[in-house]
């Protein structure tokens, strides 16, 4: 994927997440019902489009939120589709169902990731 292309892609991922969980205040437990896997930690959500400047490292090396108790919603929510970690330029442990099984009410189904 062109440089031109993953940044295309990631700003608008990053503009959709933000209404999708501001403005739109969708069923996010519909749409997370499909999501797999823990956060593993690895920081690449954090770094779409440019690095989020409340990201840190512990003592362990691992990345962490400065302001994990009041993150922005699209933060917490993330990813809320399989089309969202496509976005990523690392190894991300979250996966999804078959999205066309179970589409959200209103939505039309996302293509699964390969």
């Amino acid at each position: 994927m062109s440089d031109w292309t993953m940044v295309t892609l990631q700003l608008r991922g990053k503009v959709r997440r933000l209404m999708q969980t501001t403005v739109m205040h969708q069923d996010t437990d519909a749409l997370l019902a499909r999501r797999r896997g823990d956060c593993n930690r690895c920081g690449a959500c954090c770094k779409i489009l440019f690095r989020c400047p409340f990201l840190g490292t512990d003592a362990e090396g691992q990345y962490t939120c400065r302001i994990y108790a009041m993150r922005f919603s699209q933060c917490r929510l993330f990813p809320l589709h399989a089309a969202d970690l496509r976005e990523l330029e690392e190894e991300c442990s979250y996966t999804f169902e078959a999205e066309s099984l179970h589409p959200a009410p209103g939505t039309a189904p996302e293509p699964a990731l390969e």
